[in-house]
């Protein structure tokens, strides 16, 4: 990202989490949280958490042995969060661009960052190649549209220009992420999470808070209340694979060869 477009990015979250992070997001995606944090072994390794928000990760991290954390984020404003709910001896809080931080980790975590970049998996491998351990993993998750949510969604976004939010530049499927790990050879494994968000019933209430204002924001009118009808009455016949959930999250593996560090 160049400086206009992390300005840009830095104020938007700003006002986010000066107005509550709670009135922007519909959910606060806690189930992937938890899936992350089960998807490695924390002990005594040393992790950064890039993009991280108030903290969330960072503090289950933390109660799960991790030997330091590194919380960086764009946002002043969410660093300030952190550095007021978790105060512990093996967490820093840092308010700066992912290229300030010169150290090596065992473990990296991103949730929901990488979508917000304008070229993610260029920014994927200098991450990857510069601030990752030779054993080290990367854990990154991305909304998910192999779904009913996210056919619906990238039916108004690239038929009729309608964004799902003003800060998604990309819609990830895991081709892409199986893609980019066979041209670089790193490791890859990978589930979807937040399954009633993706065919469930949190979709009525994500759309019901979505929809009305990205029509008005394009300019357009429509029935969302008959949409929401028809959604609830085909609930049940949704199917749900390993692919289907509202967030997939991906485990890299930056020498494909070498045992991971939670073996």
């Amino acid at each position: 990202m160049n400086n206009m477009e992390n300005k840009d990015l830095q104020e938007k979250y700003d006002k986010v989490y000066q107005d509550s992070s709670e009135k922007f997001f519909s959910f606060i995606p806690t189930e992937s949280f938890l899936d992350i944090v089960s998807m490695q072994e924390w002990t005594n390794r040393n992790v950064l958490d890039i993009g991280c928000g108030e903290g969330d990760i960072v503090t289950m991290v933390a109660s799960m042995g991790a030997k330091k954390i590194l919380g960086i984020d764009y946002s002043e404003e969410a660093i300030d969060i952190c550095k007021k709910r978790h105060n512990r001896d093996n967490i820093e809080f840092r308010q700066c661009h992912y290229q300030d931080v010169k150290d090596k980790f065992d473990v990296i975590v991103m949730g929901g960052v990488l979508e917000h970049f304008d070229n993610p998996f260029e920014e994927l491998d200098y991450i990857i190649k510069n601030n990752l351990n030779e054993n080290g993993v990367i854990i990154t998750s991305s909304p998910n549209f192999l779904n009913l949510r996210g056919s619906i969604w990238m039916t108004l976004q690239l038929l009729f220009g309608i964004p799902m939010t003003l800060t998604d530049l990309h819609f990830f499927i895991p081709s892409d992420f199986e893609e980019f790990c066979q041209k670089h050879v790193y490791g890859l494994e990978y589930k979807s999470t937040e399954q009633n968000w993706g065919n469930g019933e949190k979709i009525l209430k994500d759309f019901a808070k979505r929809l009305p204002n990205a029509l008005k924001d394009a300019g357009m009118e429509g029935n969302v209340e008959a949409l929401l009808g028809w959604i609830k009455k085909t609930i049940k016949y949704q199917r749900i694979d390993n692919s289907s959930g509202a967030i997939v999250i991906y485990k890299l593996y930056k020498n494909k060869n070498s045992m991971s560090l939670d073996k």
